[in-house]
C-alpha cells in the first residue's frame, strides 16, 4: 500500500509542475501579445525637438497619449499638411540686393507653430562667404496651389513669398523684396535644420 501511494505521489509532481509551466509560458505569450498591441506599459519617453517639434511631448500612459492627441488634433487639423511638421527648404538663389556676391545659398525651415527661420550664406565665386540670419512667422496667402510668406518679426515686411510645388518642393515668387528674373525652386532637405545659430533668441509667438 505504501508502494502504490509513493507513486501516486511521485507521478503528480510532473503534472503539477506541466501545469505551472505551462500556465507561465501562456502568461508569457499575452504579455508579449499586448505588448505588440500596446496594452502592456511602456517605458517613460519624452520627445523634445525645439524648434520645428511637430506636437506635444510624449509621456507614459496610455490616456495621457490620447488626451495630448485629442488636444492637439484641432489645432493641426486647421494647419495644411505640408506645413503640418517641421520641414526644411534648401536652395540657390539670386544674391540679395545691395550685397557683393554671385549667388546666395538659402536655408529656409518652416515649424507647425507659425515660426520659420532662415540662413543665408553669400557665394562668391562658389565660395561660402558671409552668413545671414533671419526669423519671423509665416502666413499663408494663397491656398491653391498653397502659398505662403516668409513676415518678419516687425509684423510688416515680408522677406519672402513661396508657392508649393508639391510638400517637397517650394517655388521662389518673391526673395529679400525682388523677384527673380528665373525660376529658382527650394528642394526639402532630408534632415531638419533648426538653424540652430538662432536657438538663443527668443520663440516667437506666432498667430
Amino acid at each position: 500500500m505504501l508502494a502504490v501511494l509513493v507513486l501516486l505521489a511521485a507521478c503528480a509532481q510532473p503534472q503539477e509542475s506541466a501545469v505551472l509551466y505551462d500556465t507561465s509560458r501562456e502568461n508569457t505569450r499575452r504579455d508579449a501579445q499586448d505588448y505588440v498591441m500596446g496594452e502592456g506599459p511602456r517605458a517613460t519617453s519624452q520627445i523634445q525637438l525645439g524648434f520645428g517639434s511637430t506636437g506635444p511631448a510624449e509621456s507614459a500612459g496610455t490616456e495621457q497619449q490620447q488626451g495630448a492627441r485629442s488636444e492637439a488634433a484641432p489645432a493641426s487639423a486647421a494647419i495644411p499638411r505640408p506645413l503640418a511638421e517641421a520641414r526644411s527648404f534648401l536652395g540657390t538663389v539670386p544674391c540679395p540686393s545691395g550685397m557683393a556676391c554671385d549667388a546666395a545659398r538659402f536655408m529656409v525651415t518652416l515649424a507647425p507653430s507659425g515660426e520659420w527661420r532662415s540662413r543665408t550664406t553669400l557665394l562668391v565665386a562658389d565660395k561660402p562667404g558671409q552668413i545671414l540670419l533671419d526669423q519671423g512667422c509665416w502666413d499663408i496667402i494663397g491656398t491653391d496651389p498653397l502659398r505662403i510668406a516668409l513676415v518678419q518679426p516687425d509684423g510688416a515686411t515680408a522677406m519672402g513669398d513661396f508657392t508649393f510645388v508639391n510638400g517637397n518642393t517650394l517655388r521662389v515668387n518673391i526673395l529679400n523684396g525682388a523677384q527673380p528674373m528665373l525660376e529658382h525652386r527650394l528642394t526639402r532637405q532630408a534632415d531638419l535644420d533648426p538653424i540652430d545659430e538662432l536657438k538663443d533668441r527668443p520663440t516667437l509667438n506666432c498667430p
